[in-house]
């Protein structure tokens, strides 16, 4: 059974695209990492782990990253804003 992963208030409007809105080289790193270097990057975004089975909604949200992780809290994709 997948499990629907919580997000902050979206925000889909005035978004800053001066920041950061890519991270392919946080594969392979762990969660906690790429939290910190996410949030240096962009200090506009809030960081969502999705742990293994878990589910997301498709709305794009400008001022989210899902991290998607695996069984061993390691970023299996390259985080994205949305």
């Amino acid at each position: 059974m997948s499990r629907r992963i919580p997000y902050p208030p979206c925000a889909y409007q005035n978004c800053k695209y001066e920041y950061t809105v890519k991270w392919p080289d946080l594969v392979g790193l762990r969660a906690s990492i790429c939290r910190t270097i996410i949030e240096q990057d962009n200090p506009f975004v809030t960081v969502v782990n999705v742990p293994p089975g878990g589910t997301i909604d498709g709305n794009f949200c400008c001022n989210r990253v899902y991290l998607f992780l695996d069984d061993k809290n390691v970023c299996k994709f390259p985080p994205t804003v949305g």
